[in-house]
């Protein structure tokens, strides 16, 4: 008799804790009766903020569902581990800067937490992870006020202490940074897209991170990697990041990070290195830029292979004097758009003889940072080529085995077509020159 007893008050429970909820009741009463490891369901309304979760529970709305704040802190701060929230709004968190904490439209503090189809806006930071680990966050969309507000908002995502979590599948605009990490190792961040913020990602004191298939437009700066380490960000795209001294991605006072197979298109500069050294970047694509790679002088050591470079206004630039940095390894090098003109006498799509990228611009740029600014201006190209007559232009690049694209001619092959015939012609008059002769 007892046993059915159990077993009838256990069904109960499972049942109220998985039964839809009015708004009527107060959100944290709700949250307080749930048992642990329990489903609170909620109904297609607004429910009242702030709330606190303190257990291991599933929160899942619908349509319609939404968690307001009171404006006056986080509208959802988690303690717990365990926690799942997902498919509802939560907005209008305290703005303050005034107070000890930063707060958050989803401030949370556990580990193996997720956080799933959620919107959120209308407040200081979007979605704020702080000292925990594996967590999982798919498909969180971030609104924050526009760029004229950047000093008085907080970011999309941010990372603080926070490990081997994972950030995909969502969608950043018009905050302070996209994506903000710090002293965050070992997390992976995929196929998210930002725009319309400061920095679309930014590392700061964080190594071994995994950035991958991410798109950033339309940002001040793309990506800012600064005193970290082994980060690799492979197949992101970089484009539209345009604005004073703009770039898709800088690396500055880190080392033996990767970047491999981005695409870095129409960006004011397409990569920016300064204090950085033993960077390896590789198989990127860089189109449409002002700038394709600006090196300056304080960054060295870095490697440069299989990159192409097409229709830049710079393909690369050295900033500060020499840079001692790498154009090829194991006898690769990179594509410099120039394959019409190098000779391949072997056919093995490497060029006989070093390919030398000249350029005038540094001069501009170090003596005054508004050159930036005209970059685009025809009058750019003209300054290009007079230098060029009067030999002043100096060497930026010297790479010594050139790449030839698949199915590109070379220059040797080019002249095949008119070089048979002369072949040929000469061959006729020289046999019957000696025919003559015999005779």
């Amino acid at each position: 008799m007892n046993k059915l007893l159990i077993l009838f008050v256990g069904i109960g429970v499972w049942i109220l804790s998985t039964l839809p909820v009015s708004a009527d009741v107060s959100l944290q009463k709700l949250i307080d009766e749930t048992p642990k490891n329990g489903e609170l369901k909620l109904d297609a309304q607004k429910y009242e903020g702030n709330i606190v979760i303190t257990k291991p529970i599933t929160l899942i709305g619908k349509k319609g569902t939404v968690i307001r704040g009171d404006g006056k802190g986080n509208v959802i701060l988690v303690k717990a581990s365990n926690v799942t929230l997902k498919n509802f709004k939560i907005e209008n968190s305290s703005l303050s800067r005034n107070s000890g904490e930063e707060y958050s439209g989803i401030r949370s503090m556990g580990d193996h937490n997720q956080f799933i189809k959620l919107v959120i806006h209308d407040v200081y930071h979007g979605l704020f992870l702080n000292s925990s680990k594996y967590n999982l966050v798919n498909d969180v969309k971030v609104t924050g006020q526009g760029t004229g507000k950047l000093g008085s908002q907080g970011n999309g995502i941010q990372l603080i202490r926070t490990y081997n979590s994972i950030i995909e599948n969502c969608e950043l605009t018009k905050t302070r940074d996209g994506i903000y990490v710090e002293y965050a190792d070992k997390n992976e961040i995929r196929t998210n897209q930002v725009s319309e913020t400061r920095y679309g990602l930014h590392y700061m004191y964080s190594n071994d991170n995994t950035f991958y298939k991410n798109h950033f437009n339309k940002n001040t700066g793309g990506a800012a990697i600064m005193h970290s380490h082994g980060i690799v960000l492979k197949e992101n795209q970089f484009s539209f990041n345009q604005g004073s001294r703009s770039f898709g991605l800088i690396i500055q006072t880190s080392s033996s990070n990767t970047v491999l197979d981005n695409e870095f298109y129409l960006n004011q500069r397409g990569i920016y290195l300064e204090q950085s050294t033993q960077n390896r970047i590789e198989g990127n694509k860089f189109f449409h830029n002002e700038i394709g790679v600006e090196l300056w002088t304080t960054s060295t050591s870095q490697v440069f292979t299989k990159n192409h470079f097409k229709q830049n206004v710079a393909n690369v630039l050295t900033i500060g004097g020499e840079s001692y940095n790498q154009w090829n390894q194991n006898g690769i090098g990179n594509y410099w758009g120039t394959e019409l003109s190098v000779l391949d006498l072997d056919q093995n799509k490497i060029g006989d003889s070093p390919v030398e990228y000249r350029s005038s611009l540094y001069k501009l740029i170090e003596e005054n940072e508004l050159a930036y600014l005209f970059l685009k201006s025809p009058a750019i190209k003209i300054y290009e080529k007079i230098n060029e007559v009067l030999s002043t232009q100096k060497v930026m690049v010297v790479d010594e085995f050139p790449l030839i694209k698949e199915n590109q001619p070379s220059r040797v092959s080019l002249l095949y077509p008119a070089v048979i015939p002369v072949i040929l012609i000469l061959g006729w008059f020289f046999i019957k020159k000696r025919r003559s002769r015999l005779s």
